[in-house]
């Protein structure tokens, strides 16, 4: 009934809700940030732990990882470089308060033939370690909280890691083949992760949350065409899997990736995040006015812009602004990537407090 206000709904229903477009008494949230910006909240805050954080904020969902077998941890080397579950060899790089990898030797940067997608290191069954990745999934469903999770099964950012980035873009036209023969080993490997997981945690888990990211400030780092005849197929099969479990699914990539929105609601996609809003093509209004009923936004609230640079009232309004273009249904309110150290906490309340406090009309 107009008018009457909704009676409060738990963190869980509220986001299933509004997924689905249906009514909700707030919009929904999501807090992510990385290590050292917790740090800082917990310090400040007197909290004690991840948990408390997301108590604080009043997010309303949280994102557990696949507890990989100890197995497949990898091999550290004396050039400190070391190993991922492929082969490929990575060394740390750090940048202030915060760290990043970059591939040093792939495994597959002298491929030339199909016949050599097997010099990868492909893991078996055992990947995931059960025990964990069940008690952490049960925590966190406990918790009343909705629950991102699965194996983040990234098809075009680990073909890149594994061919290395030159031979990666230079066989996407002169060895088309590899390209296919290897997404497609990937997506088996990703799905074969999942199906243990799933089965294992299917009902401590609300939402499959995976991705790979498509798209650059600019634009893609491949054509849509591209797109299509490479990665399609295969995020179509990942994400039809997870729903064959009853999941509602989450894709994440990064930049300008407005002419493949489609494509992702096409392949299942209920969930784009994030809708990075300093990217080409990436307005919110524009976006909603096109996509709006047709897939459930996340994101929208500028990590590289706003957030560290504007003052409070400048981080209110775009809140309000993304809410009123992306939502209010059909939104989750959320920073559009994990938080870092240069974001004041002034204004991480303030967003989180807007949110909160937004009416839905």
């Amino acid at each position: 009934m107009r008018g009457v206000k909704m009676a409060e709904l738990g963190h869980r229903e509220r986001l299933m809700r509004t997924i689905e477009y249906k009514e909700t008494d707030r919009v929904p949230l999501f807090y992510r940030a990385e290590d050292v910006v917790n740090r800082k909240i917990k310090e400040a805050y007197g909290l004690k732990n991840y948990y408390d954080i997301i108590r604080y904020f009043d997010s309303d969902a949280i994102q557990v990882p696949v507890v990989r077998n100890p197995k497949y941890h990898g091999e550290i080397y004396e050039d400190d470089t070391f190993s991922d579950i492929f082969g490929n060899r990575y060394k740390q790089v750090k940048y202030g308060d915060i760290s990043s990898y970059t591939v040093v030797k792939p495994v597959l940067e002298d491929a030339r033939s199909v016949d050599d997608i097997e010099k990868v290191r492909w893991p078996g069954d055992d990947y995931v370690d059960i025990e964990e990745s069940v008690k952490k999934a049960k925590e966190a469903h406990s918790s009343g909280l909705a629950v991102y999770g699965g194996m983040w099964a990234s098809i075009f950012t680990t073909s890149r890691s594994i061919m290395g980035e030159e031979n990666f873009f230079i066989s996407l036209y002169e060895q088309p083949d590899i390209i296919s023969a290897l997404t497609e080993r990937l997506t088996e490997f990703y799905i074969s992760v999942n199906e243990v997981y799933f089965q294992a945690c299917r009902k401590y888990v609300d939402i499959f949350y995976f991705g790979s990211d498509f798209g650059t400030q600019n634009s893609m780092f491949i054509s849509p065409e591209m797109f299509r005849e490479f990665f399609k197929p295969g995020l179509k099969k990942i994400i039809h899997h997870a729903k064959g479990f009853g999941l509602k699914v989450m894709f994440h990539t990064c930049g300008a990736i407005s002419d493949i929105i489609p494509d992702l609601i096409e392949c299942g996609v209920d969930i784009l995040d994030p809708v990075q809003v300093s990217a080409h093509n990436m307005d919110p209004m524009q976006l909603g006015q096109k996509f709006k009923g047709k897939i459930c936004f996340h994101g929208g609230i500028s990590t590289q812009t706003v957030l560290p640079f504007g003052k409070p009232e400048d981080v209110r309004r775009q809140v309000i602004e993304a809410i009123e273009a992306l939502g209010p249904l059909g939104y989750i309110a959320s920073p559009d990537q994990d938080m870092m150290g240069d974001i004041p906490l002034e204004n991480i309340e303030t967003m989180f407090r807007t949110i909160r406090e937004y009416k839905i009309r």
